[in-house]
């Protein structure tokens, strides 16, 4: 049986190693990391400095989902490692990504590192294609599509963070990542009592604001 630092030795050299699969199965579940994972920052620093853009990709995701769920504490001790791997992260974000969907997961790691508890772990609902949020009128629940045929959204961009991923999008020829941001960070009429809000404001309804 491999143990995790043999694993840890495999990835360093390859970052197609299959090591990698093992070192996400033991620090995070279903997209939520153990605190405990943040002493893999620095190690992660040193690996992804050692990669190309492309090859670092799926390893400053895993990154940014351990930063983002790292305690104050860990944010602290471990903040210079956080730093690097987010310059590291928008280096690969200016080479473009090696598609849509990573783009996104790029995204979500850069705010991920900068310890947003809502983005840093929502935003790669794009990548799904839809989002399930809560009327803040009547409590309706809802699952919204954020594609463009069809969607009962009225297209926009409500925030400055929102402007700011858009124009990242753009400027790399993203484009459907482009338009589905216009959605996530759009508004809509609740189909049950036709309050209107903004979608992106309802997402971070189960997280603290």
């Amino acid at each position: 049986m491999t143990s995790f630092q043999d694993a840890l030795d495999a990835a360093v050299a390859d970052p197609g190693s299959p090591a990698w699969d093992l070192i996400w199965q033991e620090s995070c579940d279903q997209g939520t990391c153990d605190p405990a994972s943040a002493v893999l920052l620095p190690w992660l620093a040193r690996t992804c400095a050692n990669f190309s853009p492309q090859d670092r990709e799926r390893a400053v995701v895993l990154a940014g989902f351990i930063a983002v769920d790292a305690d104050e504490k860990s944010r602290g001790l471990y903040a210079d490692n956080i730093a690097t791997l987010r310059a590291l992260t928008l280096e690969c974000l200016a080479s473009g990504g090696s598609s849509d969907t990573m783009f996104v997961y790029l995204q979500q790691a850069v705010l991920g590192f900068d310890g947003d508890e809502v983005w840093g772990k929502e935003l790669d609902r794009i990548n799904d294609g839809e989002v399930d949020v809560q009327c803040p009128a009547c409590a309706e629940d809802l699952l919204i599509d954020l594609q463009p045929v069809g969607s009962s959204i009225e297209a926009g961009l409500s925030s400055q963070l929102a402007t700011r991923l858009h124009a990242e999008a753009s400027r790399v020829g993203h484009e459907s990542v482009v338009t589905a941001l216009t959605y996530l960070f759009g508004r809509m009429n609740c189909p049950a009592c036709g309050a209107t809000f903004n979608v992106a404001d309802e997402v971070t309804g189960s997280y603290p604001r």
